[in-house]
């Protein structure tokens, strides 16, 4: 289970994909979007 790391929020969704191929998530509450295990 994906949590938001400030507040724990849990309204989270696949949004689509990386350029390299990653996974993309987007917080319900908020809108941001972040990659679980992000590549250097």
């Amino acid at each position: 289970m994906l949590t938001y790391p400030n507040w724990k929020a849990t309204q989270i969704v696949k949004d689509g994909k990386t350029r390299a191929g990653a996974q993309n998530y987007k917080y319900q509450e908020c809108g941001r979007r972040f990659v679980e295990h992000p590549t250097k």
